[in-house]
């Protein structure tokens, strides 16, 4: 009877520990697809992006030579926000940057515009290949300035402003991603809107609207590549250019924007960088000189700066 009993109570603690350890393991597999998740989800997103304040600085008192005092600065943030997961991707780029100059003495002091730039483009793609090297893509992209331009050294007349001009960009379209650091998108028919918001410029017709309107739209092919790539541990380029031009108005007159940036990095916290923009637009028209007609120009800037540098990835 004693052994019986005792058999008993070894049957049954031996399925209480059984027992227990299976709720060990469903704990712990619990866990661990928790964990899964956790990580796909961090994977599918990838963050990229650099952001930098450069400082310039002069001054001079009872300089035989001649000098004015200045003081510079100039600042950035170019930031990718991209997510891919399957045949889905959802791609975003934030390219801010903001820049004026001080001259002069006290009271006498003039501040000057050196960068001003606000662009904002987003993309969806669903994949049409069995390599996800093609894709199926919904792209907009926005940009326009933080503040009111003038015809320096002219300081009261204003030649841009917030939202004048404003563009955007919508369209439909094939990407081609071969490589992680480049893509090519194209679209047959996308929608480009120029806004001109403020009331002076509206008025004179500024920036290809008609007068008195504040928006002008056009219809045509649109291109666009962009390529971001680590040339070397220290050096980053990144680069997008872009072509349209309208089925309806001067079809074959193409307009671009060809933006560029150089990073050098010369420790975790101090880079050099060099930033260029090349326009043309057909609707920009641009007087040379005082007694020359005003016509579509090639606009061109650069920007060459040393300061503090965070790189995100």
């Amino acid at each position: 009877m004693k052994n019986l009993l005792l058999f008993s109570l070894l049957i049954f603690f031996s399925g209480l520990v059984m027992s227990q350890d299976k709720d060990i393991v469903k704990v712990y597999k619990a866990k661990d697809a928790i964990a899964e998740i956790k990580t796909d989800t961090v994977k599918a997103w990838y963050l990229n992006g650099t952001a930098a304040l450069s400082f310039s600085q002069a001054a001079f008192s009872n300089w035989s030579s001649g000098g004015q005092n200045s003081l510079g600065l100039n600042s950035f943030l170019n930031l990718q926000a991209n997510y891919k997961k399957g045949k889905h991707s959802w791609g975003n780029t934030f390219d801010l940057g903001y820049g004026f100059n001080i001259q002069g003495k006290m009271k006498d002091a003039k501040t000057t515009k050196s960068n001003d730039k606000l662009e904002i483009t987003s993309a969806y793609g669903y994949s049409i290949s069995k390599d996800n090297k093609l894709l199926l893509t919904v792209l907009v992209n926005f940009r326009t300035q933080f503040s009111a331009g003038y015809n320096y050294p002219d300081d009261s007349t204003v030649t841009s402003n917030f939202m004048s001009p404003g563009y955007l960009v919508a369209g439909l379209g094939v990407t081609y991603a071969p490589v992680k650091w480049f893509s090519l998108f194209i679209s047959p028919s996308s929608g480009r809107f120029t806004f001109v918001l403020d009331k002076k410029l509206s008025d004179s017709g500024a920036f290809g609207v008609d007068r008195g309107k504040k928006m002008h739209a056009e219809f045509g092919p649109y291109i666009r590549a962009d390529l971001n790539k680590d040339l070397s541990k220290t050096i980053n380029l990144s680069t997008t250019v872009e072509f349209f031009t309208d089925y309806i108005e001067h079809f074959g007159n193409i307009d671009v924007n060809w933006s560029l940036l150089l990073t050098m990095k010369v420790n975790k916290w101090l880079a050099a960088s060099i930033a260029t923009q090349l326009i043309y637009d057909d609707h920009v028209k641009i007087k040379t000189a005082p007694t020359g007609e005003p016509g579509p120009r090639t606009q061109f800037k650069e920007l060459f700066g040393i300061g503090l540098t965070y790189k995100l990835r």
